[in-house]
């Protein structure tokens, strides 16, 4: 019979066929006999049984096993004496049913009460378990606090680190020409909107969404429409194919990889077919990146390849993906020098120590 789990926690099937299991296996041994097993099964007298696979929530099932009727048939059938000692019995228990009737009645409020009392304390919250459970929220909460410094002065951070707004439109606009106009496009992770502002410019429908309530304030203020929500969190409360085209710069990096699985798995959900995605990200192949400038901002969690990030798109369906970097280092190697090993030498060192300090990757909804 199947039965319902118990609302107290505790898997009753599974403990009582983990009883009977190891019966079997000890009758097998021959520690019991067969009468344990019966044991199990047997109802008590007068009443329902207690042991069977109905009981699935004692608690639940103790009030209707309290209010059962037990009953007790005092007749003989033996030849001859059988009237006599059916009479006897009936006299005994019209005799005794007043004292046992009190006896009862006591026992059956202790029942109620404990059986009350059990109840409300499956139900109701341990102030242990509670006090618990928010020394280790607040300490999840200084964790995360910490290891991304959201206690630090964003705008500052901004000011010094993520580039004027004239440069940050420069490197986007070849990417914010991809989506097509009218359409409806997501810039996920928009900051101050400088992003949205350019995509406005060009006719799209574009609307932001950040995690940072200043950058969302700032871009709001500015008269753009933005949402100050999760990336991953956003995305899924979306419609199945219903954007035009999605950018995310420099959020890729402040994610965990699964976390980053997950929210290119949606944005392929919500995107139209053929529709573009393009998120772009410090470059970690060049080496003044990976190894220093990566580390300005406190927040990111670990440098992406591109070889990687390509593989990511591929593997999660999006086609004609390729990589674009960007963002020229000023500082290079003078490459005038003599052609030959020497030349070759140098310019490897550009493309090694001073290549490109941000790229991006695009790909197109199947």
């Amino acid at each position: 019979m199947t039965t319902a789990p118990s609302t107290t926690g505790v898997d009753v099937d599974a403990l009582m066929n983990e009883v009977r299991a190891r019966i079997a296996r000890r009758r097998q041994s021959g520690r019991f006999d067969a009468g344990v097993q019966a044991a199990l099964d047997r109802p008590l007298p007068g009443g329902a049984p207690l042991f069977t696979d109905d009981l699935a929530d004692p608690l639940k099932a103790l009030p209707d096993i309290l209010d059962a009727d037990v009953a007790y048939d005092p007749r003989s059938r033996r030849r001859y004496v059988g009237p006599v000692i059916t009479l006897a019995r009936r006299a005994a228990i019209w005799l005794l049913r007043s004292w046992i009737g009190d006896l009862v009645d006591r026992q059956d409020r202790i029942n109620r009460l404990l059986y009350a009392a059990l109840r409300e304390q499956a139900i109701a919250p341990s102030p242990l378990g509670e006090a618990r459970l928010t020394a280790v929220e607040a300490a999840l909460a200084r964790r995360e606090r910490d290891e991304n410094a959201s206690n630090l002065e964003w705008r500052f951070l901004a000011a010094r680190f993520s580039g004027v707004e004239a440069q940050i439109r420069t490197h986007a606009e070849p990417f914010v020409a991809l989506f097509p106009r009218g359409g409806r496009v997501l810039d996920l992770g928009s900051g101050r909107g400088f992003v949205l502002g350019l995509l406005k410019e060009r006719g799209v429908d574009a609307y932001g969404v950040d995690l940072d309530g200043a950058a969302v304030a700032e871009s709001r203020g500015k008269g753009f429409e933005v949402l100050e929500a999760d990336a991953e969190a956003h995305l899924r409360t979306l419609a199945d194919r219903s954007l035009d085209g999605i950018y995310s710069a420099h959020v890729a990096e402040h994610v965990l990889p699964g976390k980053l699985v997950e929210i290119l798995r949606q944005a392929r959900r919500v995107l139209k077919p053929g529709a573009v995605l393009v998120m772009a990200t410090p470059n970690p192949a060049t080496l003044t990146v990976s190894a220093h400038s990566f580390y300005f901002d406190p927040s990111h969690r670990r440098p992406i390849p591109p070889e990687l990030f390509q593989f990511l798109l591929e593997v999660e369906g999006f086609t004609g993906v390729e990589v674009r970097s960007y963002a020229r280092t000023e500082e290079r190697l003078d490459e005038s020098v003599p052609d030959g090993p020497i030349r070759e030498n140098v310019k490897l060192l550009n493309r090694t120590l001073f290549g490109d300090r941000d790229y991006a990757v695009i790909g197109r909804a199947p």
